[in-house]
């Protein structure tokens, strides 16, 4: 009787644990898009510094590239790598414009990978991608920062991408760290700073 009392108070205990933790993680979801609306709301533009590090598992070395991020409302992005070499990728409505150093090409959005990569990047920023159903998110807070965990749950995705780790700033809501593990074991992590708001005004840097 005695042992069977213990049981039964240890499985309410991990019971209550559990929601606490679930309850708890929701609580840290709503928040963090309240907030993030918020801020979106403010927020007509972001600039930022970028450093990317690129792991290979058929490689030691780690790949080191940086440069700038610039996002511009409503649909404005560019991707402006300066080192290790010049290149940049644009969204501009429906354009997406791709320099490799060498040639300039300009490719419709509305090719499927375009399109996901599009909804992606803008969904990041915006807040969206974190009610998608094409991902499982998770949400957590330690200090000031919140984590959201992204598990793809579209086909062709899941193929690919094991998950996607977020990382933002509470106090101002922005990205500071992406972490994309994939299947193979390949790792890519982008560490974002210098961030500043509200100070492009000029469409043309995004033609």
């Amino acid at each position: 009787m005695f042992k069977a009392g213990i049981q039964l108070r240890s499985m309410l205990i991990v019971i209550f644990t559990l929601v606490v933790t679930l309850s708890s993680a929701q609580d840290i979801k709503e928040d963090f898009l309240q907030r993030m609306n918020e801020v979106n709301a403010k927020n007509t533009s972001i600039e930022s510094d970028f450093v990317q590090k690129r792991t290979l598992s058929i490689m030691d070395e780690v790949l080191i590239s940086s440069g700038k991020f610039l996002y511009k409302k409503p649909g404005f992005m560019k991707w402006d790598q300066l080192l290790p070499s010049q290149y940049y990728f644009i969204l501009n409505g429906d354009r997406v414009i791709r320099f490799d150093g060498e040639k300039r090409k300009t490719i419709s959005a509305s090719s499927p990978q375009v399109s996901y990569f599009k909804d992606f990047i803008l969904g990041t920023v915006n807040g969206s991608m974190f009610e998608s159903k094409q991902f499982i998110s998770t949400f957590s807070k330690v200090n000031d920062e919140v984590r959201v965990v992204l598990l793809p749950q579209q086909k062709e995705m899941k193929k690919r991408i094991e998950s996607i780790q977020l990382v933002f700033s509470y106090d101002k809501m922005v990205l500071i760290e992406l972490i994309i593990m994939e299947k193979d074991g390949d790792k890519t992590a982008i560490y974002f700073s210098n961030q500043k708001f509200n100070t492009i005004s000029d469409s043309s840097i995004f033609n």
